[in-house]
């Protein structure tokens, strides 16, 4: 390299650096970053791995990084993610090593200038995952790779290799998975002396990943994330291009066109090695999470193809050789100023919130506590009451009545304490969880007035005051109707002259509201709500309330919501259940709403109201 290619290289670094660090501190903590603080609180190494590792999904490295930054330095946001921060940016020196190793020079001020200024790249280094170690020893591992590949690995350079490749597994299992890749394409290039000192270190680097196999095989067994990640559609490639290119067709276009150029331009001969191998390193990895996710369990993310994607811009900068020096000093700086300014101000990176928030919500429910002396109930839905006590212990010392509410009692407890609350307000607030819309409804039965509402991203914190409760679109007033079909022999009236209908096995089905959905849908109606109060219910049964929508083209759509889920001995005799229109055309029609009693077990239903929303 000569003075100006290292001037431009201490540039990308510098922005790089700046684009990583830049108020990483201040940003909230994600659910996946306070999942693995919570899993630190142990006093030996081995209680670490065992009860902190093993139990998650991913290999050990981040985790022992964390424990051994909060045990000596405590634990701030800085602290936590001090060295993922650091790991991003060394992963960028890495990323221009292995494309300058590979290609040239130039290739490697482009490759570097490109992931330094990516808003994909950055944002996995800002964050205390494992994503920013794998990009950094996958990176490391490629570089005495690729020297290994081409006769100029020393003796040092294979003892690295074995090191970072084991470091890559440790790391990330998608990094492990690029890891193993290179190993195996490095066995069909590797000729001659070099073979077996190639292998000696594939061996070394299997021996330190060794001790590390018996909870590997445990963690496989827990299955992954399968269950709330869903199969890649047949384009997702395209999809993550375009994500990992900042969703901006001028960025995507600005860098095909430069790799375009430099094939045009250089007199790089074309070869495996150097054109056809960075390709099959970025297309090997989504190949085989493509074909898993399709076919045993849903693993397939942008982030889990982080770890391969500086081998596609190796590939597309491959074209570049030593000459036109210039040209590509002028190139590098353009690219990094476009592609900076495009992840700045283009996806507004430092102004949006990437993942669901804790710290904003924390200071909200302070805020608005204090601003009603006191007077709210407190409720909150999140994965461990841990994740908005690390910011809220912080800032005031408020416990929360619930902290989760979308789990198997958690709205029959709701409803119990919504029931039972003396306070005139309620403040809810939930964040990385599915919020149940039965949850606002059920605090807007005794707090229908809405005060206040911040939305961020996956994310949300509400308060709620009493008031008049607004009436019911449509009622059952125990007699059929338009839109009322009840078994009239089952209406009784007590000794105080309250009605019910009784439903059991002579009469599983109970009274059905039925309302046209084109017309909800002309009036701009989506969803709805049905107000049910009962007695008598058996503690465990498997009444439903059922939503059936169709129409006399074959159009259906069928759903229902277990009374379980919020009735109980101990709970009030009323629920609300919410249902979203299905709006497409090849379901409106018909809209059907109805208790149902499969078993036959039997009850008394006193009311029923709809209301629109």
């Amino acid at each position: 390299m000569d003075r100006n290619e290292k001037i431009i290289l201490v540039l990308i670094l510098l922005v790089a650096a700046v684009l990583r660090i830049y108020n990483f501190w201040n940003f909230s903590l994600s659910n996946d970053e306070l999942s693995a603080l919570a899993r630190l609180n142990f006093a030996s190494f081995q209680d670490l791995i065992m009860e902190g590792v093993r139990i998650d999904g991913h290999p050990p490295a981040a985790q022992v990084i964390l424990w051994l930054m909060t045990n000596w330095f405590g634990d701030s946001v800085f602290v936590i993610r001090l060295p993922f921060v650091l790991a991003g940016i060394l992963a960028v020196y890495f990323v221009f090593r292995t494309a300058q190793e590979w290609i040239s020079p130039s290739a490697g001020l482009l490759t570097s200038a490109v992931f330094a200024g990516l808003a994909f790249p950055i944002l996995y280094s800002r964050i205390a995952r494992p994503y920013a170690l794998g990009m950094l020893f996958v990176m490391m591992a490629a570089f005495f790779w690729i020297s290994i590949l081409k006769e100029k690995g020393k003796t040092s350079d294979y003892i690295w290799l074995a090191i970072s490749l084991a470091l890559s597994s440790y790391s990330h299992y998608f990094a492990g998975l690029v890891a193993a890749l290179l190993a195996v394409f490095g066995l069909l290039v590797v000729r001659g002396a070099t073979l077996k000192k190639y292998f000696l270190s594939l061996i070394g680097s299997f021996l330190l990943f060794a001790p590390y196999l018996p909870i590997f095989k445990y963690q496989l067994s827990l299955g992954g994330i399968g269950q709330w990640l869903g199969q890649p559609d047949n384009d997702w490639l395209w999809q993550h291009i375009d994500y990992a290119f900042n969703e901006s067709v001028f960025v995507l276009i600005l860098v095909v066109a430069t790799g375009i150029a430099g094939f045009i331009l250089s007199k790089n001969q074309r070869s495996f090695i150097h054109n056809a191998l960075p390709l099959l390193l970025f297309l090997s990895p989504f190949l085989v999470g493509f074909a898993y996710s399709k076919y045993v369990n849903p693993v397939l993310q942008n982030s889990t193809l982080l770890f391969s994607f500086p081998f596609l811009l190796i590939f597309i900068f491959s074209g570049y050789d030593i000459s036109k020096k210039q040209i590509t000093l002028f190139v590098s700086v353009f690219l990094l100023i476009c592609i900076s300014f495009s992840t700045i101000t283009g996806k507004k990176f430092y102004s949006t919130d990437h993942f669901g928030v804790f710290k904003e919500l924390a200071q909200h429910v302070s805020d608005w506590n204090a601003e009603v002396a006191g007077d709210a109930v407190l409720i909150g839905d999140f994965n461990s009451p841990f994740y908005i006590h690390y910011y809220l212990d912080r800032i005031d010392s408020l416990e929360m009545r619930i902290y989760r509410v979308t789990d198997e009692r958690g709205l029959a407890q709701l409803k119990t304490l919504v029931d039972t609350a003396s306070s005139d307000y309620i403040i809810y607030a939930w964040s990385t969880v599915y919020s149940a819309p039965e949850v606002e409804e059920i605090i807007k039965h005794k707090y229908p007035v809405e005060a206040k509402r911040q939305t961020y991203f996956n994310s949300e914190v509400v308060m709620f005051t009493r008031g008049e409760q607004p009436e019911a679109d449509a009622a059952l007033l125990f007699s059929t109707s338009e839109h009322w079909n009840l078994n009239m022999d089952k209406v009784i009236e007590d000794s105080v002259g309250i009605r019910k209908v009784i439903i059991d096995s002579d009469s599983p089905y109970g009274p059905t509201f039925s309302v046209n959905t084109d017309s909800l849908k002309n009036q701009g109606v989506s969803s709805i709500n049905i107000l049910i109060e009962c007695q008598n219910l058996p503690d465990s049964n498997s009444i439903q309330l059922v939503y059936d929508q169709s129409n006399n083209s074959g159009g259906y759509a069928w759903d229902s919501d277990a009374f379980s889920l919020q009735y109980g001995s101990n709970s009030p005799s009323w629920g609300v259940f919410h249902y979203d229109l299905n709006l497409d055309k090849d379901t409106l029609g018909t809209l059907k709403v109805y208790p149902w009693s499969p078993n036959g077990e039997a009850f008394e239903l006193s009311k029923m109201e709809i209301r629109f929303r």
